[in-house]
């Protein structure tokens, strides 16, 4: 007779429990847009932060958006700025982290408190920009086997993916698709029911040695860590990792919780504040 498992809430039922916004949005990266101004914190400086303006409204980014993920090139002048604003935002941050002369990463993570607050929006756009800005070939791997969205964007099949690979129940030609001339993309695949078996593997391989591509660099669209039970786990795949902040979305402590977790796993790189105003609490500066 097995023992009964305990039952993990569902994100939904946390947000409700927690007085958090359960619109459906929320409940979708890819629906979740940023603004043109991220600003990355570090830990230094999270304790200055007290709040970040808005330059457009969010209906206007998220048009802009839309058609950033698509692909399309038929934007207006106000949209083109506000795209090359972002991208330009990303491109900081990948220079920051991969092209820095001391210890440059070769792996970075995007995760959240909760879902919907644009992680999976914000890796999918760095990962391009990496990948058009280096010499190294790039690879987006999805971590997140509870709601996988890059075979939606990409058109490509969900299954074989990640979690096939780490079984070993397929090639790794199997699950790598050549986005762009520089940009692969490795699909989640199906590990919601092994999901902490499979990252403990991963982490005892480390992430370089998975697959057999000298000086790759990878960006990682990983689990919330709140509200999913393997999301801290997932963190410590990569060398360093961010929190998306969707403003006035997570309550201080929540937010409090998540970059703790993330510390035990992995290397806090910082924040990404996305959206409307965001008010980050200074206490929060004392689990950095």
């Amino acid at each position: 007779m097995t023992e009964k498992s305990e039952k993990i809430p569902t994100e939904n039922t946390f947000m409700q429990q927690n007085g958090l916004n359960t619109n459906d949005s929320f409940m979708d990266d890819m629906d979740v847009y940023p603004t043109a101004r991220l600003q990355t914190v570090s830990p230094r400086e999270l304790q200055k932060i007290t709040e970040t303006p808005v330059p457009v409204p969010v209906h206007a980014v998220k048009g802009v958006s839309e058609k950033m993920v698509a692909g399309s090139g038929q934007m207006n002048v106000r949209e083109a700025t506000i795209a090359h604003a972002l991208l330009e935002q990303c491109r900081q941050l990948c220079l920051s982290l991969f092209a820095r002369e001391s210890h440059p990463v070769r792996s970075l993570g995007f995760t959240s408190s909760i879902g919907g607050e644009g992680k999976s929006f914000l890796a999918l756009v760095t990962a391009r920009v990496l990948a058009q800005d280096s010499i190294e070939p790039v690879t987006l791997i999805e971590c997140n086997w509870e709601h996988p969205t890059l075979h939606d964007h990409f058109d490509i099949p969900a299954t074989p993916g990640l979690a096939e690979w780490l079984r070993g129940s397929c090639q790794e030609s199997e699950i790598r698709y050549q986005v762009a001339d520089n940009l692969t993309v490795i699909p989640a695949g199906d590990g919601i029911h092994d999901a902490v078996k499979l990252l403990k593997q991963a982490r005892k391989q480390g992430l370089p040695n998975l697959f057999g591509h000298a000086n790759e660099l990878f960006i990682l669209d990983l689990p919330p860590v709140i509200t999913s039970s393997y999301g801290s786990l997932a963190a410590s795949l990569v060398e360093t990792v961010v929190v998306v902040v969707r403003s006035e979305a997570v309550p201080g402590n929540v937010l409090a919780e998540a970059c703790a977790q993330v510390k035990e796993y992995s290397s806090l790189h910082g924040i990404i504040l996305n959206q409307r105003n965001s008010r980050i609490p200074r206490w929060i500066q004392q689990i950095l």
